[in-house]
C-alpha cells in the first residue's frame, strides 16, 4: 500500500514544481543597480540567516539605528547604503529595500506576526511526506516563493530594490550543483545571459531560504544559447591566475558552466547558508573582480567618503544539548545536527574573515586613489567639504550578536528555534535585543560624532 501510494504520490507532487523563475536578457543590456554615492558617512549591512529570529534581530537593529543621529543630526538608518543578506535575515533586507525606512513600521504584520509556519509540511509521520521528502523537498514553490509573493512582497520585482535613495540589496543563494554563493546581482545574471531586474524579490528571498528538503530548489535558467555577451574578462584571468583566490577561481569555474550548454543548463538554488550564511562572500567577490580602485562606490564617492562602517548582524544559534556533559556524547540526531551545524559556521567565520581582509585592502585602495587624483579633479570631487585630506578615510568592520547582550537575554534568544514563525513574545524580545544591540555597538555609537 505505501509502495503503491508512493508511486501515485509522486505523480502528483512533481508537476510544475521545475518553472524557471528567469526570462532571458532583452537586447539592451539590463540596467545595474546605482553604485554607492557617499558623503561623509556610509552604513553598510549584513544579516545572516536563522528563519524568523534572524528576520526579528535584524529588523530591531534597523529600529535601532533609527533611533540613532548621525553626526549631521539625522538617522543612522539614512546613511545605510547596502545590505548583504542570506535566508531569514533576506526577507527584512528585501522588506527594507522595497519600501525604504519609511515603510519599515509595516513589516511586522506583513510577516513577523503570521503564522506561516502552520501551512508548511513538516511531520515526518506523514506517508505523504515522506514521498514529498523523497521526491526533492517537503513544500513547494507555493508554499515559499508564492506565499512570499502574495503576503509580504506583493508581485514586487528586483528592479523595485534599485530605486534611488533606497539602499542597495543584495540577496545571497548557493548553487547546489558547484556549491559556490550564488547572488541576485546583475554579474551572476550577466553569466546566465538573463533578466535579473524582472525578478520577483519573493522568489530571490525564496532561494535564499530554501533549506534542502524542506524547501525545493529554486530553479533558474542559463539562456546561454540566446546571447553573444563575453563573460568579464577577471573570469579567464582567474582561471589562469593559480595564485587568484579560491572564491574567485571557483566562481569563474561556475560561470564558465553556466554558458555551456553540455555542462549546465539550469540552476537550483538553495538557502545561502549553505556556502555562506552572513552573506559576506559576494561582497568580496565585488571588491576582488573590480575594474576600478572604488567599486561599487562612485569616483565621486570615493573621494567624499569619510566612513564606511560594516555592521554584520548575526542571529546564530548557541550550542545546545547536554551531551558534553556525558562520556556518551551524542546520539545519531544529535551529532547530524552538530555537524551541519559546524559545517554551516565554518564556512561564515572563514568568509566573515576573509571579509575583513577584503575590507582592509578597499580602504587602502580608495586612499591611494583619492592621493594619486591631479590637484584640480581633487577639488572639483571634493567641492564644499572643509579641510578635506586626502587620506582622512576610513572603513570598520564589526559584528552585532546576541553575545552582545545581556548574558541571560542573549541565551533566550540564541535558544530560538530556526523556524519561519515564532511567538510573539518571543518576537517582541528579538526585536528589542536587536535594539540594544546596535545601540552598544562603538562602531555604530562613534557614527554620531
Amino acid at each position: 500500500m505505501i509502495a503503491v501510494l508512493s508511486v501515485a504520490l509522486a505523480g502528483c507532487v512533481t508537476q510544475g514544481l521545475s518553472t524557471p523563475i528567469n526570462q532571458p536578457m532583452a537586447e539592451v543590456r539590463q540596467q545595474p543597480p546605482p553604485d554607492l554615492d557617499a558623503d561623509g558617512d556610509l552604513v553598510a549591512l549584513s544579516f545572516s540567516g536563522g528563519g524568523a529570529r534572524a528576520a526579528a534581530f535584524a529588523f530591531g537593529v534597523l529600529q535601532g539605528l533609527r533611533a540613532m543621529p548621525d553626526a549631521g543630526g539625522g538617522s543612522l538608518l539614512d546613511r545605510v547604503a547596502l545590505v548583504s543578506a542570506v535566508s531569514g535575515g533576506a526577507i527584512t533586507a528585501a522588506y527594507f529595500g522595497q519600501h525604504g525606512g519609511e515603510g519599515l513600521g509595516g513589516f511586522r504584520a506583513d510577516y513577523l506576526d503570521k503564522d506561516w509556519a502552520s501551512e508548511l509540511h513538516t511531520s515526518l509521520a506523514s506517508p505523504a511526506n515522506w514521498v514529498r521528502a523523497y521526491d526533492g523537498a517537503l513544500n513547494e514553490r507555493d508554499r515559499l516563493g508564492d506565499w512570499l509573493n502574495a503576503q509580504v512582497f506583493r508581485d514586487g520585482v528586483v528592479a523595485d530594490l534599485w530605486r534611488q535613495g533606497r539602499p542597495r540589496i543584495l540577496i545571497n543563494a548557493t548553487d547546489l550543483y558547484t556549491g559556490v554563493p550564488f547572488a541576485f546581482a546583475p554579474p551572476y545574471f550577466e553569466a546566465l545571459c538573463s533578466n535579473l531586474a524582472q525578478v520577483r524579490i519573493a522568489d530571490a528571498v525564496a532561494a535564499s531560504m530554501s533549506v534542502p528538503v524542506v524547501f525545493r530548489p529554486v530553479v533558474v535558467a542559463s539562456y546561454a544559447e540566446q546571447c553573444k555577451m563575453p563573460l568579464p574578462d577577471w573570469v579567464a584571468q582567474a582561471l589562469r591566475d593559480r595564485h587568484a583566490s579560491e572564491l574567485m577561481r571557483s566562481t569563474a569555474r561556475a560561470f564558465e558552466s553556466y554558458r555551456d550548454p553540455a555542462r549546465v543548463r539550469f540552476l537550483h538554488l538553495v538557502d545561502g547558508g549553505v556556502a555562506d550564511n552572513f552573506g559576506l562572500s559576494s561582497l568580496s567577490l565585488v571588491r576582488r573582480t573590480a575594474a576600478t580602485p572604488f567599486e561599487p562606490l562612485t569616483a565621486r564617492g570615493a573621494v567624499r567618503l569619510r566612513r564606511l562602517t560594516f555592521l554584520v548582524v548575526n542571529a546564530e544559534r548557541y550550542p545546545s544539548g547536554d551531551w558534553a556533559l556525558t562520556p556518551e556524547g551524542p546520539n545519531g540526531a544529535d551529532t547530524l545536527s552538530a555537524t551541519m551545524d559546524g559545517a554551516i559556521n565554518i564556512n561564515k567565520r572563514r568568509a566573515y574573515d576573509a571579509f575583513r581582509d577584503t575590507i582592509a585592502a578597499w580602504e587602502r585602495d580608495v586612499r591611494r586613489y583619492r592621493c594619486s587624483l591631479a590637484k584640480a579633479e581633487a577639488a572639483r570631487l571634493a567641492a564644499g567639504l572643509k579641510n578635506w585630506n586626502c587620506r582622512n578615510v576610513q572603513f570598520a568592520v564589526d559584528m552585532i550578536s546576541f553575545a552582545d547582550l545581556d548574558a541571560g537575554l542573549g541565551a533566550r534568544l540564541a535558544a530560538a528555534p530556526t523556524r519561519v514563525s515564532l511567538p510573539g513574545d518571543l518576537i517582541d524580545a528579538l526585536i528589542e535585543g536587536g535594539k540594544a544591540a546596535v545601540k552598544s555597538n562603538s562602531a555604530a555609537r562613534a557614527l554620531g560624532r
